[in-house]
């Protein structure tokens, strides 16, 4: 919570949440990515650079498609994009009852640029905390509301205040319903793949990320690569997040991708969620 990072493509949730709450998208539509979009003057690609032609947005997800994200973005537009980024809580601290959070805002609504808009809706030139990131993870795991995060459970008897807030309604209930599939989408058919627990790959949910960090106002090859999921998908005992800053990959320095949060975060959660299965005796819903 006191180190603000840019998320990459883990915002891609928020972004395509968002798209389908206000009936801009479905999970099934179709869409064309040629492997990058001119926005604002600039020409912004996909990881891959590659023209992936006629997907769906389950596909923008499980493969982290920066075009259909973009697109997802300015279908739903500029002022109901931001909306959702205050309602994720991803414009304000998250509040938590621990000391030293440390958060910078993004500009006001109308003061993004364009390409602002089209860089934010995967996750790069916007800066959140860990915490921020997980709480706006958590929306699509608890039902499409928001839960006030918190340390302190109680204090004697008296509970925390934190937790007596109500927890406001983000997303429709089926919307988070749907954002829960294609995110099991992503572990079963995607870039999720290498998170999978044992018994767990049909039942539960994640999210790859990377992104460059800047130094000096220019991106570096050096990232920040994450992932977060939460299982079981439909009745969630927990939701984490890995972020692993400047993972060095032998060969990353030829190829940067090779430090990708598939190859690096997510083997790592993947490991701490096969040990609390494990300790806390989680077992996958019942089908």
């Amino acid at each position: 919570m006191s180190y603000v990072y840019e998320p990459g493509s883990v915002m891609k949730v928020v972004t395509l949440s968002g798209a389908m709450d206000v009936g801009k998208i479905t999970p099934s539509t179709v869409i064309d990515d040629p492997g990058a979009l001119y926005i604002g003057g600039y020409r912004i690609a996909d990881w891959d650079g590659a023209n992936h032609g006629k997907v769906t947005y389950t596909y923008v997800l499980e493969h982290s498609l920066n075009v259909g994200a973009m697109k997802a973005m300015l279908a739903e537009g500029h002022k109901n994009f931001y909306k959702y980024l205050q309602a994720f809580g991803l414009t304000q601290p998250s509040g938590i009852d621990v000391a030293g959070e440390n958060f910078i805002p993004p500009p006001s609504a109308d003061k993004m640029q364009d390409s602002q808009y089209a860089t934010t809706a995967f996750g790069q030139g916007i800066d959140v905390n860990m915490v921020q990131m997980l709480s706006a993870i958590n929306v699509v795991a608890n039902g499409g509301k928001y839960a006030p995060p918190h340390v302190v459970e109680r204090i004697g008897n008296h509970i925390n205040p934190v937790m007596l807030q109500p927890q406001r309604q983000v997303i429709s209930p089926d919307t988070a319903k749907q954002m829960t599939a294609m995110m099991q989408a992503v572990v079963q058919f995607g870039s999720g793949w290498t998170a999978r627990v044992p018994g767990f790959e049909l039942d539960q949910t994640g999210k790859t990320g990377t992104s460059q960090i800047p130094v000096k106002g220019k991106y570096t090859q050096k990232v920040w690569a994450s992932y977060v999921g939460f299982l079981p998908a439909k009745n969630p005992k927990f939701t984490m997040i890995v972020v692993i800053r400047k993972p060095n990959v032998p060969g990353s320095e030829y190829d940067w991708t090779l430090n990708d949060g598939y190859f690096t975060a997510a083997p790592v959660w993947q490991k701490i969620a096969q040990t609390m299965v494990v300790s806390w005796h989680i077992t996958p819903d019942r089908k």
